[in-house]
């Protein structure tokens, strides 16, 4: 999803590479409710030598990270109210004997997203994916039980899309079922704008919580169940 698109918004921006190696962004969580917190390399021209790694704190826990070395690619938590963000951006060498004139630059987001269904609000706006075909693999979920606290739980998987234009969010299914030991999810598919080479691609999304406990987690795409998998637990 896209900076400033209804439900999501950029709270902060920042980027490595020939800006420097490495970027701290904040963010506090203001209002009532939780929110996704995104964050997302929204263009990149790093050379191909260098990778762009990604976490995300929770007041102070590290709770998602990943590599967001290519456009669109992204991580993401969902932060109570009040909660604290930080996200350590830091550009690293991958050492495959690459060489470029220029390192180039990853510019990075951090969009604070509503936790609400996007397909109910957003299915007629222009940029936003519906099909009933959509390709997933490699799901997993766990609750991280180790010390120190708090406890953990996280869920990441894959999901195919036409092109490398195509984001991927992962939500929080409104409302939830009756069984609030099963975890609703959805996937949200949305293009951005401009002209985008037509292969296909997977996209690698994920979704954390503080204190989430859980015995399994089911995967929609819009009334679509994509995927039903068991909650293991860390200890």
């Amino acid at each position: 999803m896209s900076a400033d698109s209804g439900a999501c918004s950029s709270v902060a921006r920042g980027g490595v590479g020939e800006s420097g190696a490495s970027a701290l962004l904040i963010h506090s969580i203001k209002g009532p409710h939780s929110k996704m917190i995104v964050l997302r390399n929204v263009e990149s021209s790093l050379c191909p030598n260098t990778w762009a790694l990604a976490s995300l704190f929770v007041n102070g826990t590290p709770m998602a990270s990943g590599n967001i070395s290519t456009e669109g690619s992204s991580i993401q938590v969902e932060v109570s109210a009040g909660g604290s963000v930080a996200a350590l951006i830091q550009a690293v060498p991958n050492f495959n004997r690459v060489s470029c004139v220029r390192l180039g630059e990853a510019s990075i987001d951090l969009e604070e997203c509503d936790l609400v269904s996007l397909s109910r609000t957003n299915e007629t706006q222009a940029g936003v994916i519906s099909t009933s075909n959509i390709v997933t693999r490699d799901w997993y979920a766990w609750n991280n039980t180790m010390p120190p606290k708090p406890d953990q739980f996280h869920l990441v998987g894959e999901v195919q899309v036409p092109n490398p234009g195509v984001d991927v969010v992962l939500l929080p299914r409104i409302p939830q079922g009756i069984n609030p030991r099963i975890l609703l999810m959805e996937i949200h598919l949305h293009q951005r704008p401009g002209i985008w080479p037509q292969f296909v691609v997977w996209k690698p999304v994920s979704y954390s919580k503080v204190n989430g406990d859980y015995d399994s987690v089911r995967v929609f795409h819009g009334n679509d169940l994509v995927v039903d998998t068991p909650v293991e637990v860390v200890q």
